[in-house]
């Protein structure tokens, strides 16, 4: 993949891009939590953007890899990429609903490597999945909205 400005990539581009920057050095589970995660808040428009994957990939400052400064916001994965063939692979199933969501609705996930953040220990997230350095949440019950309280 060549770099390209992101409004010009497919939602699908866009999606494996994101997946291949936060999780290339995990295990498939963990390419599929993430893509999964950014499914949902795409699935549920908050805070965190939505409807549209690229208004929850590039609302600032909630994927660390593409947050300027970040050292993975200006990589780019090279033709034939094998872990990005798996992140397309993985996008494309989740984007046709092809893949159980494996993270219980999880809306948020981080490195184990840091410090949790403060919404990870507070209680408004319970924690739905961990696999390999990533850690999986959802909000918390009482956090979340039902389609009956949209009215739906």
């Amino acid at each position: 993949m060549n770099e390209t400005p992101y409004a010009h990539l497919s939602e699908l581009e866009l999606l494996a891009l994101c997946v291949w920057r936060e999780a290339r050095g995990e295990g498939l589970l963990g390419k599929r939590g993430v893509a999964h995660v950014i499914q949902n808040r795409a699935a549920h428009p908050r805070w965190w953007g939505g409807p549209s994957l690229h208004s929850v990939i590039l609302k600032p400052w909630q994927f660390s890899s593409f947050n300027p400064g970040d050292a993975n916001a200006e990589k780019w994965p090279g033709d034939c990429n094998p872990w990005f063939v798996d992140c397309e692979e993985i996008c494309q199933a989740v984007l046709r609903g092809a893949d159980e969501d494996i993270t219980g609705g999880a809306t948020s996930y981080h490195d184990i490597s840091i410090p949790p953040p403060a919404w990870a220990t507070d209680g408004s997230n319970e924690l739905t999945l961990a696999v390999g350095r990533l850690k999986f949440y959802r909000l918390a019950p009482a956090l979340r909205v039902t389609d009956v309280e949209l009215g739906m």
